[in-house]
């Protein structure tokens, strides 16, 4: 059995590339061509010239501006010609291309049992601070069919394998914020400090909740540990000791694929 990883908090730092986005989409191609070929960071690493496990990792996790040739020798140890890394879509672009979403016209009204799309980090980043007064504009709307409370509910892409088949890379979600109660065993969109997504490196995941320890009273002060569960198997769990609840940001609980 796969062994658990435990997240220690890290500093935050701003990314000074500008195209976080094609970079983490490149990211997330390369490592899924990777784990396609059976190729573990190790392994790629000494089966390869001059790529180092951080060079591979900073690539896979969308943290660095990479050189073509650090791209070349990526394809060329693992088999794959070297356009293959660059058969993907950003998520902008997927947003664009669904006919199911109605593009934004600033001052039209949504649709009824309509909600509003976002790129997944502009959502975590504006749901997660609901006080906000900063104005973000979605994507687009997308009939989810909702018949009650629309502003309660919004869709995004989410990107990776740890949660299918359940949730296949790429699939628009619909999630509803959180406003309290029971977060045992159910799927949210969550933010802790110095958690990072081991697919695309971004600081939330959507994951299920499962805390494996009783909830913090006046006479009791154990750590909390807290493990955000994949659906698919070959992903461990990411592993939260020593946070309170506070501490974990439940942004959104997902709902269903739309």
């Amino acid at each position: 059995m796969a062994k658990a990883r435990t997240v220690k908090a890290k500093t935050k730092s701003r990314s000074r590339y500008k195209n976080d986005p094609f970079l983490k989409a490149l990211g997330v191609r390369c490592r899924q061509l990777r784990l396609e070929k059976g190729y573990s960071i190790d392994r790629l690493y000494k089966e390869s010239e001059q790529l180092s496990p951080a060079s591979i990792d900073r690539l896979e996790k969308g943290l660095a501006d990479s050189q073509i040739l650090v791209l070349a020798r990526y394809a060329e140890t693992l088999q794959v010609p070297l356009v293959e890394l660059f058969s993907f879509t950003t998520e902008d672009t997927e947003i664009k291309q669904d006919q199911r979403i109605i593009p934004y016209d600033e001052g039209e009204r949504s649709l009824s049992g309509h909600v509003p799309v976002y790129p997944l980090k502009v959502a975590a980043g504006k749901f997660a601070q609901p006080h906000s007064t900063e104005s973000i504009k979605p994507s687009g709307w997308v009939d989810a069919r909702i018949r009650a409370n629309e502003e309660q509910y919004f869709a995004a892409v989410v990107r990776g394998e740890s949660m299918e088949p359940l949730i296949k890379n790429g699939s628009l979600c619909l999630f509803k914020k959180y406003t309290g109660g029971s977060r045992q065993g159910k799927i949210f969109l969550v933010q802790a400090g110095g958690l990072q997504n081991p697919e695309t490196g971004d600081a939330f995941v959507v994951k299920k909740y499962q805390r494996q320890t009783p909830a913090k009273t006046s006479d009791d002060e154990s750590c909390a540990v807290i493990h955000l569960v994949s659906v698919n198997p070959l992903y461990p769990p990411i592993v939260l000791v020593g946070l309170d609840d506070d501490s974990v940001s439940t942004i959104a609980e997902f709902v269903r694929v739309l």
